[in-house]
């Protein structure tokens, strides 16, 4: 029973985009068993407004001290497959502390988890990017769009279940305590999953990836510092002379900075403001979901249909109204619809961002050139969510969303003249 149910799992697929898929499965169920609820469990720890908003900026601030060295680690050491994997590791282990934080007696529980969310990060950023450098390796740009959608597809539908299921399970226990014990045993099952997520991305077959064996050989210790600076000289060199990079960081920081400064103030609305539990944190986060499930391929067919231009420009537009779209939500019922359009938006500007910072990033040394481009974005998000807070304090929360949809509008418009810019130069070329 148990064979044939494995075997009808298996997805017809060539070997690196279908482990791609289980990879994404693993972690959509490993975070999803608990990232939704990190602010309402810091809440029901005792947080504050600017711990919920430290939830975001202390883990981007923590990534500055991770991001270049880390790349130039993962570049340096050969193996990238086996050093992104072992932070993986390292990365999930961190469940499980967070699991063990509940059972001492100790003051500020809630900063302490804060903190634990932003040294997990140091780890993480550090695999992500890792992660995302892989898949330049792996993919070429054709088979990218449809890898990376296929992947978030199937993603997304775990995602869809899980956090349905987790948020139905935090509805049962009656005191603070019964539910915070049921977050600990999801703490764990996320650790579970995690390992599972390590395994499928070791599984990723680098034989016919040119690029990947050629960063893989093994090479001595004088080398390896030579080819650090190297990495770091040219990822430099490239960051201020490449153009179409260079105009894609400037307006991802433009669009990063109204996307990072609502993530507080949304959270803050729903569970503050309009006071959801887990049950409804579910709801919303399953509506997005569901957009996320029936938009995820036809977002790629889209983009290699009529460009990434326009993808572009329509995703970013779709995530620039969503703060307008709290500040109209004047109950939980109309946040969980108009999050319908938010998740659609999502989907779309995560893999038409995530294209196109590969379009502009070259094979050599990609990972340490990424790495600077995520360096910029966590500056810019270990600030922008305190300032959110800061702004909703001299003001309303109201105002705040107000201004977080502008920078995001700044942004979006950037986006659709550097995309148009970078298409125009990839024709030149040809």
């Amino acid at each position: 029973m148990l064979t044939k149910l494995r075997n009808s799992f298996k997805l017809d697929f060539e070997p690196n985009i279908r482990f791609n898929i289980y990879n994404g499965i693993a972690l959509a169920i490993s975070t999803n068993l608990v990232n939704p609820y990190f602010a309402k469990f810091a809440e029901r720890l005792g947080a504050n407004a600017y711990a919920i908003a430290s939830l975001n900026s202390l883990p981007a601030f923590i990534s500055l001290f991770a991001l270049i060295p880390g790349a130039l680690f993962i570049d340096a050491l050969g193996n990238k497959i086996k050093s992104t994997a072992t932070l993986m590791l390292v990365h999930k282990l961190f469940f499980l502390m967070m699991a063990a934080l509940p059972l001492f007696d100790i003051p500020n529980k809630a900063w302490l988890f804060v903190i634990l969310v932003a040294i997990m990060n140091l780890p993480g950023s550090i695999y992500t990017m890792g992660y995302q450098s892989s898949i330049g390796d792996l993919f070429s740009p054709r088979n990218r769009g449809i890898a990376m959608s296929l992947r978030n597809k199937y993603a997304d539908l775990f995602r869809l279940f899980v956090t349905f299921l987790s948020g139905f399970l935090l509805t049962f226990p009656k005191s603070n305590h019964t539910i915070i014990a049921l977050y600990q045993v999801f703490f764990v099952l996320s650790f579970v999953f995690g390992l599972w997520e390590v395994y499928t991305y070791k599984k990723f077959d680098t034989s016919s990836c040119d690029s990947y064996n050629l960063s893989s050989k093994a090479r001595n210790k004088s080398s390896v510092l030579k080819d650090t600076f190297s990495s770091l000289k040219f990822a430099m060199s490239h960051t201020l002379t490449h153009v179409p990079y260079r105009s894609f960081l400037i307006s991802s920081v433009l669009f990063y900075f109204g996307w990072q400064m609502g993530w507080p103030l949304f959270n803050l609305y729903t569970i503050q403001y309009l006071g959801a539990n887990e049950a409804w944190l579910s709801a919303i986060s399953i509506a997005s979901g569901v957009a996320s499930i029936t938009t995820a391929t036809l977002w790629a067919k889209f983009a290699d249909r009529f460009g990434y231009p326009l993808a572009a420009f329509i995703a970013t537009f779709g995530m620039s109204i969503t703060p307008f779209l709290y500040v109209l939500s004047k109950s939980l019922s109309m946040l969980v619809l108009f999050n319908l359009l938010i998740g659609f938006s999502i989907t779309g500007t995560t893999l038409v961002l995530f294209n196109l910072l590969l379009e502009t990033t070259p094979n050599e040394n990609r990972t340490t050139v990424i790495a600077f481009y995520n360096t910029i974005i966590a500056i810019s998000a270990t600030v922008t969510p305190l300032i959110g807070v800061w702004i909703m304090d001299q003001s309303s929360i109201q105002t705040a969303l107000c201004i977080t949809g502008g920078f995001r509008f700044l942004g979006c418009f950037s986006f659709l003249v550097t995309s148009i810019r970078i298409v125009r130069n990839k024709n030149k070329t040809l």
